[in-house]
């Protein structure tokens, strides 16, 4: 979401009282979603394509405690995961050095097999609906 469209949307205004600070993120042209380019994975830890996000969002997270995990340049979709408890990823098998970078992290990965449908755009993340969670 675009600054501008997050001020027409009056969405940062409808946040706000519930405690939640609406952040836009600057995407280039050909990234449409930020699901594929930054993924929380617990609190204090997130997955990220640093060279397609804004240093200052990158920046933000360092502010706030939030180590990034980059994925390896071959596994750029690795981002478009699913956590279903915080250091629990539903996660696509086939990115394995990612999947390696992350259980460094203390991170449980769930392998799903999943490169067949990525041909088609997308991934894990997109191919969900999101969850309620009392966490």
């Amino acid at each position: 979401m675009t600054p501008r469209c997050a001020r027409l949307c009056g969405l940062a205004a409808i946040l706000e009282p519930l405690g939640i600070e609406l952040v836009t993120v600057p995407l280039p042209g050909y990234t449409i979603h930020v699901d594929g380019q930054f993924h929380m994975v617990d609190d204090d830890l997130a997955l990220a394509n640093t060279h397609r996000l804004p240093y200052e969002f990158l920046a933000r997270l360092d502010d706030l405690g939030i180590k990034v995990v980059s994925p390896h340049p071959d596994e750029q979709y690795a981002c478009n995961s699913l956590t279903v408890r915080p250091r629990r990823l539903l996660f696509p098998a086939h990115c394995v050095r990612t999947a390696d970078r992350l259980a460094a992290e203390g991170v449980e990965i769930v392998p799903v097999p999943y490169d067949e449908i990525l041909k088609n755009g997308g991934g894990i993340h997109c191919s969900t609906m999101e969850l309620v969670r009392d966490w």
